[in-house]
């Protein structure tokens, strides 16, 4: 798989900086981030959802959402868990050329909420 680039990390940062802006559920439905996913590469996707499955691996996803992002967020996050105790590198996952570029940003909506959500509550 490629190396990570600028542009993966930098939709990790807008995932981010929207949540804590916004909050959870106007990141979700933000225009902002589905037009800047929807022109990312399948690959800079990938690497994003990675990185956000891999921080929130040990952590509660919040349960308001349902469908399609929440199963994708879930698998992801049950993965990277599942991958933690192989110490095989790094966690990655295959691009998917064919995945909704919005139900991909709503799951990594999810992830990055369930990261962020106990590192500031200490919980």
């Amino acid at each position: 798989m490629a190396e990570r680039t600028a542009r993966s990390f930098t939709l990790v940062r807008h995932i981010r900086w929207k949540l804590h802006i916004v909050g959870h559920h106007d990141a979700a439905q933000s225009h902002f981030l589905a037009g800047t996913w929807r022109t990312s590469s399948a690959e800079d996707r990938a690497h994003a959802l990675a990185r956000l499955a891999w921080d929130a691996r040990d952590r509660p996803l919040p349960r308001s959402e349902a469908g399609a992002a929440l199963t994708l967020a879930t698998r992801l996050r049950r993965d990277a868990r599942e991958h933690d105790g192989q110490g095989s590198g790094p966690f990655t996952i295959a691009p998917d050329k064919t995945a909704d570029p919005v139900v991909q940003m709503r799951a990594a909506v999810l992830l990055a909420h369930a990261a962020l959500r106990d590192r500031r509550y200490g919980t």
